[in-house]
């Protein structure tokens, strides 16, 4: 069970199974890396998976530095330097997404593509708005059991449904309060230009309240950016769609790996053809 282990900073927490191009995955605040459970049995034979439980969740630690989007990109970028990956596909999911975009942004060279699941640059809309401020006011009142039970139960069934709920719990409700709050206020719209690399944004068709997050994602983007919609799925796409998604994110890593290799045979052909003649 490895952590990260620079002196003075949060130990962080995660797993690594598998071989084959990394593919390091981002819960929503409290979740721990357990909501992937079904993407590394899925993926492993064809992956590396990376799980991480971010800094004061789950197993990882917690220090002193005040908490920032820029600080968690950081956690994740210490994860990559522990397990000694240089680049790296990330997924992240719901508010995890905000994650992966702020790593995306601050460390291009270490990003080989991205996919966010119900994800969103920034939060505009009455019902987001909403869902993070209810989290918010249940998490400052210390209702760590229902906020465990009604993520739990959304997510999972049977022994699952008991462990993600257990698993939920190990997060202080006063530190969920803060995530929630940073992921309310997070906006990375007019920063998206500087992601260099492909986006993938996997939505499930009945999520709607976020649905329009794609033209916003769309028009400030300057790289490819492909949108799936999961049918009758809704915002639980690892959990309630683990086949469809594992799916998707094969796909997109090797249409991804494709095009990388084909840009290396085109740049070598130029360099050939610009070398002079002995």
């Amino acid at each position: 069970m490895p952590w990260t282990k620079e002196r003075g900073l949060a130990g962080i927490y995660y797993e690594i199974k598998g071989s084959g191009p990394p593919l390091l995955f981002i819960h929503p605040p409290g979740m721990g890396h357990v909501t992937f459970r079904h993407q590394a049995e899925g993926l492993c034979r064809t992956h590396t998976v990376i799980q991480v439980d971010i800094r004061a969740n789950g197993r990882s630690g917690m220090d002193d530095q005040p908490l920032s989007m820029a600080l968690l990109a950081d956690d994740v970028r210490r994860v990559l330097d522990a397990a000694g990956i240089r680049k790296t596909f990330l997924c992240g999911y719901s508010n995890g997404g905000s994650i992966v975009q702020e790593f995306a942004i601050r460390y291009p060279e270490r990003t080989r593509g991205i996919v966010l699941l119900g994800g969103f640059s920034e939060v505009n809309s009455f019902l987001l708005r909403n869902e993070f401020r209810t989290g918010i006011i249940a998490a400052r009142l210390r209702g760590m059991r229902t906020i465990s039970e009604v993520l739990a139960a959304a997510h999972e069934k049977g022994a699952r449904r008991k462990e993600l709920a257990d698993y939920v719990r190990r997060t202080s409700p006063a530190f969920l309060a803060e995530l929630y709050d940073l992921g309310l206020h997070y906006k990375s719209t007019d920063r998206l230009h500087r992601i260099t690399s492909p986006v993938l944004l996997v939505y499930g068709q009945c999520d709607y309240y976020v649905h329009h997050y794609r033209y916003i994602f769309q028009k400030h983007l300057r790289v490819s950016c492909d949108v799936i919609y999961v049918s009758m799925a809704n915002h639980q796409l690892p959990t309630k769609h683990p086949k469809e998604l594992n799916r998707i994110l094969k796909e997109f890593t090797e249409k991804t790996r494709n095009r990388e290799a084909h840009r290396q045979k085109r740049a070598v052909r130029q360099l050939g053809e610009d070398l002079p003649l002995i």
